[in-house]
């Protein structure tokens, strides 16, 4: 039995998603949770003497693997629909899904670097003018034996214009936009042209669809409740029985490589506690939950059977404020709650159970082990007493019940979350004591699991204020923040497709956007730091931490390997194998 490893990764950007990942989560990705599309990065590092499970040479007396087999992977969320490009699939769980079924041009690894997938070798890309040329891989097919082609990239382009039936449903357009022509050579290479450079290009095409099968389909409704019959990833989706499971079966034609096991079974169970316990039980073979405070301990207790690797990663736990919701639409009511908060106690009672080096975190773009790091958000650290101060400063009187009163609205706001995750309802609680103090009064109303993302929208897509005061989740992404352009930016009063929060302030919109045309790194990180104190001083969002990842699994399972991006756990599934 070999030891669970801790991984710690340095010199990462947080990409927010292109499109949410939310796990209650940019790119693109979900929050966890949403997701999120990246300039180029230094590719983390492991702790100098680690070595992740499942990396370096096979072990020397393990068992060998054996054809066939099933792993029941246990999920705290379901998805809403399976169409991973939309606003209501933009979530991991989806991803989870979307990404064993549809390749992309690169897949993002473990270290945060680029494999190539689908393209045969690196992409060439010219910077003036801007173009990417893609060289898809010759034996690159669908299941039903059709070559992947030129053709599925130009479907796939085509279905982020702007001009499309289904575009104000599109979660991210973040790059897609900029191609403004193409030119084919044969059916297997493509060169796009942009109108300016884009420094996250390598995240774009992640998931390349098939032409023949989905041309002419109504894409708002095609993929709500099943994917086709045809893959190009290593599984094939069978079957989905909402509130219960969804089953992936193997793609005995895929193209780069042989799949071992005969099925994936994702059973969804909106409890934390319970799906530890069934892993502890043997009842499913691999989780990767959100770790709460116990989990690792629990873990330990059942080392002998089970395998299990800690990690940080570009996913990062918050508060979102819905800025349309009276109090909230003022800066100082939000930086009175953003002082209000104690983040480091926060952190020392539900995050260092897990991760003892966790700390508070104060950029929401650049993680804090990151290098191009900078703390902006300490100007708004713990201080209940500057907190009532700035209240009173602005004119907000003290009620008899102890609670504030701005300009005729009494501050008393709801705070959501995925219910049954029991480290964010014990951080609701954190915050709700914290914040009495201050003279604000929180009421924790949660919905089951993913249900809450369907509080979370633009204004245009709920009908005007959006259910939801405060929101509580983390974006999950990948190695570049180039989607938070997506998720706080605005084009004069449109908000962009993931700006939950309402917000919208030109002058970091167009930071943002400079620094998605901008590829040098040092001059990236730059501009989205000076992004970062603007959002440090209007405070429309409060980060808390990094959250840590966790993956266990069964250990009579080969291959699982930790990978806290949008990309997914299931970014190298065909390798999985059972050795019994």
């Amino acid at each position: 039995m070999r030891s669970p490893s801790i991984r710690r990764w340095r010199g990462v950007g947080l990409v927010m998603a292109a499109a949410l990942v939310a796990t209650a989560c940019g790119g693109g990705e979900t929050a966890e949770e949403p997701e999120e599309p990246g300039t180029e990065a230094e590719a983390p590092a492991e702790e100098e003497g680690e070595e992740a499970e499942g990396e370096g040479e096979e072990a020397e007396g393990e068992a060998a693997t054996v054809e066939g087999g099933t792993i029941l992977f246990g999920d705290e969320q379901e998805p809403t629909i399976l169409n991973g490009t939309l606003i209501d699939g933009n979530s991991l769980v989806t991803s989870k899904v979307f990404n064993n079924v549809f390749p992309g041009a690169y897949v993002i690894q473990p270290d945060f670097s680029y494999a190539p997938w689908l393209i045969d070798g690196e992409a060439e890309y010219t910077e003036d003018p801007f173009s990417v040329t893609y060289t898809i891989r010759d034996e690159a097919e669908w299941s039903d034996g059709t070559p992947i082609t030129v053709d599925d990239f130009i479907f796939t382009l085509e279905i982020y214009d702007e001009d499309a039936p289904h575009a104000d449903q599109i979660t991210s357009r973040s790059g897609y936009e900029l191609i403004e022509d193409y030119e084919v050579d044969g059916d297997k290479t493509i060169t796009f042209n942009f109108s300016e450079p884009y420094a996250a290009w390598q995240l774009l095409f992640s998931n390349v669809f098939p032409a023949h099968v989905l041309e002419g389909e109504d894409w708002e409704t095609v993929m709500n409740d099943e994917l086709p019959e045809v893959s190009g990833g290593p599984f094939v989706f069978d079957s989905w029985d909402r509130g219960t499971q969804l089953r992936l079966v193997r793609n005995d034609a895929y193209w780069d490589g042989d799949v071992a096991l005969d099925e994936i079974v994702m059973r969804y169970v909106p409890d934390t506690t319970t799906l530890t316990q069934q892993m502890q039980g043997g009842e499913i073979d691999m989780y990767d939950p959100q770790p709460q405070i116990e989990l690792v301990q629990q873990l330990d207790e059942v080392s002998d059977r089970v395998n299990y690797e800690v990690g940080l990663g570009p996913v990062w736990e918050h508060i979102d404020f819905n800025t349309l919701v009276d109090g909230l639409d003022q800066q100082y009511v939000r930086q009175a709650i953003a002082m209000g908060i104690n983040r480091e106690q926060i952190v020392d009672t539900l995050v260092r159970p897990v991760d003892p080096e966790a700390v508070v975190l104060n950029n929401p773009f650049w993680m804090a082990n990151s290098e191009y790091y900078e703390p902006n958000y300490e100007q708004n650290d713990y201080d209940p007493e500057a907190a009532r101060a700035l209240l009173e400063e602005n004119g907000c009187t003290e009620g008899d019940d102890g609670i504030f009163e701005c300009d005729g609205t009494r501050l008393s706001f709801r705070i959501s979350t995925t219910g049954g995750n029991e480290r964010r309802e014990l951080t609701q609680q954190l915050i709700q004591a914290d914040l009495q103090q201050v003279g604000i009064e929180i009421d924790i109303q949660n919905d089951e699991g993913a249900t809450f993302f369907e509080r979370l929208n633009t204004p245009d897509n709920c009908g005007g204020v959006c259910d939801y005061d405060i929101g509580l989740f983390a974006w999950v992404g990948s190695p570049d923040p180039s989607g938070n352009a997506n998720i706080y930016g605005c084009d004069g009063d449109t908000l962009r497709p993931q700006n939950w929060t309402a917000w919208c302030n030109q002058e970091i919109t167009d930071l943002m956007d400079e620094a998605n045309a901008t590829v040098d790194p040092e001059a990236n990180a730059e501009l989205w730091n000076q992004a970062a104190q603007v959002f440090a001083d209007e405070a429309p969002v409060v980060p808390l931490f990094q959250q840590p990842q966790l993956l266990a699994w069964e250990n009579s399972i080969t291959g699982p390997q930790l990978n806290a991006t949008n990309q997914t756990q299931f970014w190298n599934s065909a390798s999985w194998a059972r050795t019994e």
